[in-house]
């Protein structure tokens, strides 16, 4: 198994403790609801521009923050945390996306695509914010939405995960104490 795909294996045993010890409440699943489907639909509208290595997108949300499909993964995972009614996985979910995966992410990224695009992206890089996004769009440039670009960056696949998710934190109280 390679490196890439052994970093994600944190990810599925919290995915699979929050379902586990899920305790969804009317007030949590409204908000958790709210803030996955934002998280989601924001996360649809990057990977409906994103054309990795192809060309710097600086179209849709890409025109205003650096890094749109991290906040959409942010509020999903806050959403979900708040949905299952547990913070402990949220505090450490906040915590490793924070100190871990946004410097590592940044560094890995910033090289890349500093390499493949230069001084645009230096421009780019100093002009957009990280996560606040900017009133006003960095370029004119437009660029329709394409579904082409969401299954290239596989996000069907997120959004699946994301509904099954929610289905199985919701149907979680019908278990039984099995824990």
């Amino acid at each position: 198994m390679n490196v890439r795909k052994m970093r994600k294996v944190p990810l599925f045993i919290a995915a699979i403790l929050l379902v586990i010890f899920a305790r969804p409440n009317p007030p949590g699943m409204l908000i958790g609801i709210i803030l996955i489907s934002i998280g989601e639909g924001i996360r649809i509208w990057a990977a409906g521009h994103l054309q990795k290595n192809e060309r710097l997108t600086v179209t849709g949300p890409y025109a205003y923050v650096k890094n749109p499909l991290y906040i959409g993964s942010i509020l999903i995972t806050a959403g979900f945390c708040i949905l299952a009614d547990n913070i402990y996985i949220l505090a450490i979910a906040t915590f490793m996306f924070c100190f871990h995966y946004i410097p590592y992410k940044k560094r890995v990224e910033g090289d890349r695509l500093k390499k493949i695009f230069g001084e645009r992206f230096e421009d780019y890089d100093q002009k957009v914010p990280d996560y606040i996004p900017r009133l006003t769009p960095y370029s004119n440039e437009k660029a329709s939405w394409r579904l082409k670009n969401f299954v290239e960056n596989s996000e069907e696949g997120i959004l699946f995960l994301n509904l099954m998710g929610i289905l199985l934190i919701l149907s979680r109280p019908y278990w039984g104490n099995i824990f």
